[in-house]
């Protein structure tokens, strides 16, 4: 009896053995396949505003826009729905073009937030204005300033929130101008 229960006692030793080694190995596989950082997605110069905005995490009814006369290099123009707000993407053709997208938010004198990056700009929709001035519509800019309408109060955190949504997703910046 006794030499079946040291036959046993060694099998249960040497399985024990056996599932520890099993388990140090199966915790280093997990290591190794635990998930990291996710690569930011790679935007360029030129390329077109509904590629970019297909690439921001839970943009939505993405259409292409009309760059019209377009600004300086404008490359294309699109908007999507991101946290229930409209969002317009502009894609520019080199950074010259971004930074002369600056002097139009400055001449505006009103408080903004944006994200950018590598050949695109983003930000919330207030109203069309801004999209007009920098598609170079300047009759859609008089019908709208006929119309009477009023572009509603800007919704700064919200701005804020949501471009630094897009530039942590496109792995851009936030940018913020104040008057």
């Amino acid at each position: 009896m006794k030499r079946i229960l040291g036959v046993a006692g060694a099998v249960l030793l040497a399985v024990s053995l056996a599932s520890c080694g099993s388990a140090d190995t199966v915790a280093s596989q997990a290591e190794s396949a635990s998930p990291s950082a996710s690569p930011k997605p790679t935007t360029y110069y030129g390329e077109t505003a509904s590629a970019v905005a297909a690439l921001i995490p839970g943009c939505s009814d993405i259409k292409p826009g009309d760059i019209a006369k377009g600004g300086p290099d404008l490359a294309s123009t699109a908007s999507c729905v991101l946290d229930g707000r409209t969002i317009d993407v502009n894609s520019w053709r080199d950074t010259k073009a971004i930074d002369s997208m600056k002097r139009v938010i400055e001449a505006n004198e009103a408080e903004v937030y944006y994200a950018r990056g590598t050949g695109w700009t983003a930000h919330v929709r207030r109203d069309m204005t801004f999209q007009y001035q920098i598609t170079n519509q300047g009759g859609e800019l008089l019908k709208l300033g006929m119309s009477g309408q009023t572009a509603p109060a800007p919704d700064l955190r919200g701005e804020m929130e949501v471009s630094q949504k897009i530039a942590d997703a496109l792995g851009g910046k936030v940018e913020h101008y104040q008057p």
